[in-house]
């Protein structure tokens, strides 16, 4: 491991819908041995502005993007330390942000972990203070910022790592994809992850992008190789069924997770 005090890295599995499916994620985990291990799973959940503030379903069902107080029935508090669930947030601009985040701090109290913030400009509008704020009133979560594919494409390493280093996040999630299955471009992340490790930022790396189990040995293995901290979230290709009506298929997360097992054990 790297000596620079970087969070604990995580498996991701995101599009949590309800808890009965947090529930079998556990029992999943627990069969590959994953507690006490030196990574936790993220379960991930979905919260955008139609869904909670406006309260109406989105073109992805309630099945992936829970709607209104339903968000909060979406997991437990699991206190192991073998998952942790985090809400994924899109909320567009600072005010919505505001009270997205309120209106979902509220409603997932009882087994918030962390939140993940998608899709902000925050390398053209600064939302440093509100994140800071947020820290500073909940130390304990997580807080995972979205490296989206405006900025990876608009900002070099360079300039990315240096904003990020101004912020109180603690991962930085790279991901050109969000949700849509677009598969992660290693070679375009790789000197993003790379400028976070050689200013020894404490920030963990996570990727994002077309992962499952039939893609995670070229997709995320050779970077897991060279970045032995890095992180990793799966999400639209876990799921089967119609759009609007898709959920997260078990047989496909417990091939992630498997296939995920078997990259880290030949890492270590």
């Amino acid at each position: 491991m790297s000596e620079t005090l970087r969070p604990q890295p995580y498996v991701g599995i995101s599009g949590v819908g309800h808890i009965n499916e947090h529930v079998a994620i556990v029992d999943l985990a627990l069969h590959e041995k994953l507690l006490n291990d030196e990574h936790f799973v993220m379960v991930g959940i979905q919260a955008t502005t139609k869904t909670q503030i406006v309260g109406i379903e989105n073109k992805r069902g309630r099945a992936w993007h829970p709607v209104g107080e339903d968000i909060g029935l979406a997991a437990g508090n699991e206190d192991s330390g073998l998952t942790r669930p985090y809400v994924h947030c899109y909320f567009e601009d600072e005010d919505r942000l505001a009270v997205g985040l309120e209106t979902v701090l509220m409603r997932t109290r009882h087994y918030l972990q962390g939140v993940q913030l998608n899709l902000l400009p925050w390398m053209d509008v600064d939302f440093r203070p509100i994140i800071h704020d947020l820290k500073r009133e909940s130390p304990n979560l997580g807080i995972v910022l979205e490296v989206h594919a405006d900025i990876l494409e608009r900002y070099s390493p360079q300039q990315v790592a240096v904003r990020l280093g101004q912020m109180s996040v603690d991962y930085a999630l790279f991901d050109a994809s969000h949700g849509f299955g677009k598969e992660l471009d290693k070679e375009h992340v790789r000197p993003y992850i790379n400028e976070l490790y050689q200013r020894q930022l404490p920030i963990g790396a996570v990727v994002a992008g077309g992962l499952e189990a039939e893609t995670l040995e070229d997709l995320f293995a050779p970077l897991v190789a060279e970045f032995d901290d890095l992180s990793c979230d799966a999400e639209s290709r876990l799921r089967s069924g119609a759009e609007g009506a898709s959920r997260l298929d078990m047989e496909k997360v417990a091939a992630y997770l498997h296939a995920w097992r078997q990259i880290q054990t030949r890492e270590v």
